[in-house]
């Protein structure tokens, strides 16, 4: 879908490269600039991917993508960064606020060799504030932000009194943010002619996540928020988690009332007791009580085709075996290695005719870059010659 759209990929880590997979994912061509002396941190971090561009992980956030290195600390790096800026449609940075502009690669000097360019700026506390010059990363965020408050507390003398979450929420609502602010600026160009400078912060991104959950308190003011009292976090029997007999949960969101009524009616027809459909949908201990009588098998195939919003809770494992996972294509294999896939699906035949001879997108099956893979037929396109190209890999401008 977006095939002819160049964007450039100054990220590392987490955030960024996930903003940047979303859209080669969707066919926009994604340079990643990166240092000629390792580039992103991620290509040596966590497990071996046996691939010359580095970890499981890399290759996981990094696929479709080109690389093409540069020393952006040169002036032949600058010169190299600007020639090929002027040739982008977007351009996302994830620097502390002012590294860019003390290189000579901030907006405005972007911006003047390139009007049009889209350029977002992704840190963790934004470009201004009292937080914009800290380090920090995704827990940080999620501290600052209110939202690890929110998670309920571990046993006295456990060692992290807060459960510290599997999924990184800032980094990677941050990086959905950044794709969607690519692709507003981008798209803001094609109807006016002008780019813009989108500043993106992930402590921000999860601030708005609470838009829902600070509601109340903002409006009517009283006490913040407390797990306890939170709607849709454990207080309500309809939208709660159950065990089964066999030490299984079950999820159960039947937020309608509907919903809640085809499950009491249900619970109330296999509980032992026999209790009447209206005492079991007034109490959480009521439904726990019938739940526990059977197992999450039993129960997945007793609800099977009936309106009342309960899924069994999958282990990691059982979830990527699940039919759902293989109906939608969401584990793919790139460069031969087992990943998650996009998460957007182009309806098939939705696609507009293309010209002969124009492929569609095939990004997100080709395989994360080596290091400066594209260098050479980057560098070629922007009118440096081979002796050249050879010159900036022996002054250390690029990597061999």
């Amino acid at each position: 879908m977006l095939s002819g759209l160049r964007v450039l990929d100054l990220t590392f880590y987490l955030p960024g490269p996930y903003a940047t997979l979303i859209l080669a994912d969707l066919g926009a061509e994604v340079i990643k600039i990166e240092n000629p002396a390792g580039g992103d941190p991620l290509r040596g971090l966590g497990p071996d991917g046996g691939s010359p561009a580095g970890s499981v992980f890399f290759q996981a956030l990094n696929r479709g993508k080109k690389s093409v290195t540069l020393d952006l600390k040169t002036a032949e790096g600058r010169e190299a960064f600007l020639r090929l800026a002027a040739t982008a449609d977007g351009l996302v940075e994830q620097y502390r606020p002012g590294v860019t502009e003390r290189l000579g690669l901030g907006y405005e000097a972007v911006r003047a060799v390139n009007p049009r360019l889209a350029y977002v700026s992704l840190t963790g506390y934004g470009q201004t504030g009292p937080h914009a010059a800290e380090a920090g990363h995704d827990l940080n965020y999620m501290a600052r932000s209110g939202l690890l408050s929110l998670f309920a507390e571990a046993p006295e003398g456990t060692a992290a009194p807060f459960p510290l979450p599997p999924i990184q929420f800032a980094d990677l609502n941050g990086g959905n943010l950044t794709a969607t602010a690519l692709l507003a600026g981008m798209l803001s160009a094609r109807l006016t002619g002008e780019g813009r400078h989108v500043d993106v912060a992930m402590t921000d991104g999860i601030v708005a996540l609470l838009s829902l959950t600070a509601s109340n308190y903002l409006a009517a003011g009283g006490p913040p928020p407390e797990r306890p009292n939170l709607f849709l976090a454990g207080g309500e029997p309809f939208y709660n988690i159950y065990r089964s007999a066999d030490g299984r949960h079950l999820s159960v969101g039947a937020l309608e009332p509907k919903f809640w009524a085809n499950l009491c009616r249900v619970l109330a027809e296999s509980d032992p007791e026999k209790k009447d459909p209206g005492v079991i949908a007034s109490s959480r201990e009521e439904a726990a009580r019938i739940f526990a009588t059977r197992t999450a098998a039993e129960w997945v195939e007793r609800l099977a085709g009936l309106d009342v919003c309960v899924a069994p809770i999958l282990k990691v494992a059982e979830a990527l075996a699940s039919e759902h996972v293989a109906a939608r294509g969401l584990v793919i294999e790139a460069g031969g290695v087992r990943q998650i896939g996009p998460a957007l699906t182009v309806v098939p035949g939705s696609e507009p005719r293309r010209r002969a001879g124009v492929p569609g997108s095939a990004a997100s099956h080709r395989p994360a870059p080596r290091l400066g893979e594209h260098n050479r037929e980057t560098l070629l396109a922007l009118g440096y010659g081979e002796a050249d190209i050879q010159a900036l890999a022996a002054r250390g401008v690029i990597s061999e």
